[in-house]
């Protein structure tokens, strides 16, 4: 019955495809056909061993569907020829060769193309885990429960050591369908500030929303960059939504967090410090403190920022976003932006709710149609070795990095091309296959007057407040899917209108809460706090 419903599921997805692709070619939809077909139907399984790494006692090639972030300029396909998992396939005795297109920019209709062909690829790659859970669900992928126990002792340690991960990958059935990414540190994103700046108007950095309020003023009305214009940009976000982080100085945000006073899953925008927040920002963006281009700006908008020597304050990376002074300097010498902690809260809560993700939903799963069940857990579980996970976070050891003391340091020559991740994904490294980060391999290009203040928001000021991954079951996912999509578009509709001054929160904002209410707000909290019982339960 599941190998039928994922059958069916399967035909569905070839009329979406069809609608959306019309006459795409046969090459364009696939690189590759499986490996059921291409590759040996069964090879003996290497006995689990410590000192072996081999999955296989004989070569095989196993096919793989992996197009995720739409496809990431082609760094986030398969490609066969990256020479990481070209030394996975030396160490394993198990090669990947990928049939995702690289042509195709839509990682959800890549998908779809894969399940409208008919046939499954060995190793399935996901971006969404209730892509997976469905998928298994149906019969598609086989329950990997088993499998862990009996051949994967690295995975197994791991889930052991971490049952949150545990809990994340358990499927609403109790049963785990694939093996997901797990990124390792807390604190990615902060306050930043031109300390030049505040050192030219004789300025303390904002500790408060009211001294924060006061200086983005300053930087406004008394030409900091020293050009005479009254040109400067006081707040700057390279991304539209990224204004919104701004909401913090009102406690207030965008999505969903669990109510640390209720213990429940509640939603930020039908709060009352929504209205408050949103009302503030609306009246900052008037009197442009805010960036007027913060919707329809383009390109690198903090090299713009810094190199004309416009922007004031930003929240993004620590680590990218502090390289920019490196960038900007020829033009601006005595550029100096930097990390701040964050600003108090009008309630005085000095606290910070972006930070990485404990785990992420991208991972892989086995197709229940693949042949080789057992050698490609056990090259899953490789990936969760010493050597597996190291190769998966530095690359090729005397290429990319070296061994100093037991330690994997990066080589100069890889530092200096300002963008280690970009070139990492570019020979198979830091991809978002099943596998443990280490976040060590970020701190090694992160400059040292930033790490620090890593540390600090890592220790004093990340606050847990989101809520944990939970598991749905089929139903509750595609009601989700029907109510969420509607709701955050009209919530991003409606706050932009608000920001531009095209609307009045105050006189709009009752109305907005009762069309949420009408658009399924309060089913969507139901099925949620529904699944966080479960989830507190075990």
């Amino acid at each position: 019955m599941k190998r039928k419903a994922w059958k069916t599921a399967a035909a569905a997805a070839a009329l979406s495809v069809s609608v959306i692709t019309g006459c795409s070619s046969d090459k364009e939809q696939t690189q590759a056909s499986p490996s059921a077909q291409a590759s040996p139907q069964s090879a003996s399984a290497a006995p689990a061993s410590p000192q072996s790494s081999l999955a296989s006692s004989k070569p095989i090639t196993l096919s793989i569907h992996m197009h995720y972030g739409n496809g990431g300029g082609g760094d986030k396909v398969f490609n066969d020829e990256w020479p990481v998992f070209k030394k996975a396939a030396e160490l394993t005795n198990v090669s990947l060769k990928g049939t995702a297109s690289k042509t195709l920019t839509n990682s959800a209709e890549a998908y779809n193309l894969m399940l409208a062909s008919g046939t499954l690829s060995d190793i399935i790659h996901f971006g969404k885990k209730e892509d997976a859970n469905k998928l298994g669900g149906e019969g598609g992928l086989v329950a990997l429960n088993d499998l862990i126990d009996k051949n994967a002792p690295n995975i197994k340690k791991f889930l052991d050591g971490r049952p949150d991960v545990r809990k994340f990958l358990t499927s609403a059935d109790g049963k785990i369908y694939y093996v997901s990414f797990v990124p390792d540190g807390a604190a990615s994103t902060g306050w930043f500030i031109r300390q030049d700046w505040l050192d030219k108007l004789g300025l303390k950095k904002p500790t408060t929303a009211d001294e924060y309020y006061s200086v983005l003023k300053a930087f406004r009305d008394n030409d900091p960059n020293g050009n005479g214009k009254k040109d400067e940009i006081p707040y700057f976000n390279r991304q539209s939504f990224g204004v919104y982080s701004l909401l913090n100085l009102w406690d207030a945000g965008t999505g969903y967090k669990v109510d640390p006073k209720t213990d429940t899953v509640v939603y930020d925008p039908i709060n009352p410090t929504y209205k408050t927040g949103m009302t503030n920002l609306a009246k900052w963006y008037g009197e442009g403190l805010i960036d007027k281009e913060i919707f329809t700006r383009k390109g690198d908008t903090r090299l713009v920022m810094l190199s004309d020597n416009l922007g004031g304050s930003t929240h993004d990376w620590f680590a990218s976003t502090y390289g920019y002074n490196v960038k900007a300097k020829d033009k601006v010498p005595n550029v100096n932006l930097t990390p701040i902690p964050p600003v108090a809260s009008i309630s005085g809560d000095v606290s910070w709710f972006d930070y990485r993700a404990t785990v992420s939903p991208s991972g892989w799963g086995i197709a229940s149609s693949n042949k080789n069940q057992v050698e490609t857990i056990k090259y899953m579980d490789f990936w969760f070795s010493d050597e597996g996970r190291r190769l998966a976070n530095y690359g090729l050891e005397g290429q990319t990095y070296d061994m100093v003391s037991g330690k994997a340091v990066f080589k100069k020559s890889l530092l200096d091309t300002g963008n280690v991740l970009l070139n990492l994904q570019k020979m198979g490294a830091q991809q978002e296959i099943g596998f443990y980060q280490n976040f060590d391999y970020e701190k090694q290009f992160t400059p040292e007057g930033v790490l620090a203040s890593v540390d600090e928001y890592n220790a004093k000021y990340i606050k847990k407040v989101s809520v944990p991954n939970l598991n749905f079951t089929v139903k509750e996912q595609e009601r989700l899917k029907e109510l969420e999509g509607q709701i955050e578009t009209y919530r991003v509709e409606t706050g932009q209108k608000w920001l531009l001054g095209a609307e009045s929160v105050e006189a709009k904002y009752d109305d907005f809460v009762k069309q949420l209410k009408t658009l399924g707000i309060d089913e969507v909290l139901k099925i949620k706090n529904e699944a966080y019982v479960r989830y507190k339960k075990g």
